[in-house]
């Protein structure tokens, strides 16, 4: 039995294809999931404006 030709595979385009996945689970993600923390803080109550003579 033959072995299977195989190709080299350059550094370059493993970056390639490791930065594509990093870039699609980036986009594949909901924006709320990546700052929670905005959402949760209470917003501060905005104060009457009083003048004063």
């Amino acid at each position: 039995m033959d072995k299977p030709d195989r190709r080299p595979i350059s550094l370059a385009g493993i970056g390639l294809i490791s930065a594509g996945a990093v870039l699609g689970l980036t986009l594949a993600t909901p924006a709320s999931a990546a700052s929670p923390a905005d959402d949760a803080r209470p917003k501060p109550a905005a104060s009457p404006i009083v003048d004063k003579d």
